[in-house]
C-alpha cells in the first residue's frame, strides 16, 4: 500500500491553502501544535480537504510528540467496532474505553451517523469524556446544519470549542514524484493508446488483452489514487477510458460476440464510474477506499441494483455477466421465434 493510501503524504506542507480553506488550515495547525487545544470541528462538502487536514494533524503530532497516542478513525469504523463489541457480549463502556486510550482522537465523516441515534449517543458520551479529561479531539463533517438525522450537539457550533467551514472543493498540491507510479502510468497510457487505435481501425479485439489492461488500470488507481491526488496525467487515462467506452458503444469490435461486447461495455462504464463518482468514492469506498469496483446495473433500470467486487473476483464476474447476456439473448431469440 502506498504512502498516499496510508495518509503519510497528507501533511500541512502538502496542503494547498486557498481563501476557501485558510481558516480551517490555520485552526487545524494550531490544534496539532497546542496540547491545550479546544475540540475542533471542520465542516465542508465532498473533496474540500477535510480528510487531508485530519491526517496532517495526526502526522504532525506523531512527529513532534511521539509519546502521544493518536487514533484516527471514521464513523463507519466506529459503528463497526461498537456493533462487534455488543454482539460479542460486551458493553458500550468497553467501546468508549477503547478510544479513551488515545491522547488525541480524530474522527472523520460524522455525517455518516445519520439515523444511528444510539451510536450518536455513544459518540457524544465519548467526546464529553475526552473534554473532561483534558484530551484533544477533532472531527470532520460534510453536514453543518441540524435536521438531517444528526443530533444537534454533534453539528451545532456551540458544542465545539472551535470550528471552521471550508466553502469550496480542495485542489491538492503535488506530492513528491514516485518513479514506480510514473512508469506504471506511462505503460498504461501506451496500452490505452493501442487499444483505442485497434478499436478505431477495426483490428481484431483480443478479449484477454482487454481484461489484462482493465485489471492494470484498476490496480493502478487502487494503489495510487487518493481522494485528493489525481493529476493531469491520471486524467489522460480517464479520457482514454471514455474514448474506449464511446467506441465500444458505436459497434461490436471485430472478434467479439455480442455477449462479450455487452460485458466489456458494462465493466468499462463501471470503471469510469468508480473512478469519477465523488459520491461513491467519498461515502462508499471505491478506489479511494479498499479498491472496490462499483458496478451499476443499467439493465435493471429504475432500481438501486448494483454490485461491488474486488479485483480477485473480476474474472469470475466477467464470465458470469457474459453468460447472463447469453441467456438473455436466447430468451429474446425464443420470443422472436414465437411471435414470428
Amino acid at each position: 500500500m502506498s504512502n498516499i493510501k496510508t495518509g503519510s503524504s497528507y501533511t500541512f506542507d502538502s496542503f494547498e491553502v486557498t481563501k476557501a480553506n485558510s481558516q480551517a488550515f490555520e485552526k487545524a495547525k494550531q490544534f496539532a501544535q497546542n496540547a491545550d487545544s479546544k475540540p475542533l470541528a471542520i465542516f465542508g462538502g465532498t473533496a474540500t480537504g477535510k480528510t487531508h487536514l485530519l491526517y496532517a494533524v495526526k502526522n504532525a503530532i506523531e512527529q513532534n510528540s511521539p509519546d502521544l497516542k493518536v487514533i484516527l478513525t471514521t464513523t463507519a469504523d466506529m459503528v463497526s467496532v461498537l456493533t462487534n463489541i455488543i454482539s460479542s457480549g460486551g458493553t458500550a463502556v468497553q467501546f468508549r474505553e477503547k478510544y479513551l486510550q488515545a491522547d488525541v482522537l480524530l474522527v472523520d465523516d460524522i455525517q455518516e451517523l445519520a439515523g444511528k441515534e444510539k451510536t450518536q449517543d455513544e459518540l457524544l458520551l465519548l467526546f464529553n469524556a475526552f473534554c473532561e479529561s483534558g484530551k484533544r479531539f477533532m472531527m470532520t463533517s460534510s453536514q453543518k446544519e441540524t435536521g438531517y438525522e444528526i443530533q444537534d450537539r454533534l453539528v451545532i457550533r456551540e458544542f465545539w470549542g472551535d470550528f471552521a467551514v471550508i466553502t469550496r472543493a480542495y485542489i491538492h498540491a503535488q506530492f513528491e514524484s514516485n518513479a514506480e507510479r510514473i512508469n506504471q502510468r506511462k505503460d498504461l497510457l501506451h496500452k490505452s493508446d493501442q487499444l483505442c487505435w485497434q478499436l478505431m481501425h477495426d483490428a481484431d479485439f483480443d478479449i484477454d488483452a482487454f481484461k489484462s489492461y482493465y485489471k492494470d488500470v484498476w490496480t493502478y488507481f487502487g494503489k495510487y489514487i487518493g481522494l485528493f491526488d489525481m493529476d493531469r496525467e491520471d486524467l489522460r487515462i480517464v479520457c482514454y477510458l471514455n474514448r474506449i467506452d464511446t467506441m465500444l458503444h458505436c459497434k461490436t469490435p471485430v472478434g467479439l460476440n455480442s455477449c462479450e461486447w455487452n460485458t466489456c461495455i458494462l465493466f468499462t462504464h463501471a470503471l469510469i464510474y468508480t473512478i469519477s463518482s465523488h459520491d461513491y468514492t467519498a461515502y462508499r469506498g471505491g478506489f479511494f477506499g479498499n479498491g472496490v469496483l462499483f458496478i451499476p446495473l443499467p439493465h435493471h433500470a429504475g432500481t438501486d441494483d448494483s454490485l461491488e467486487i474486488t479485483i480477485d473476483e473480476f474474472d469470475e464476474w466477467f464470465q458470469k455477466f457474459c453468460e447472463g447476456y447469453q441467456r438473455s439473448k436466447r430468451r429474446m431469440h425464443r420470443l422472436h421465434w414465437r411471435f414470428d
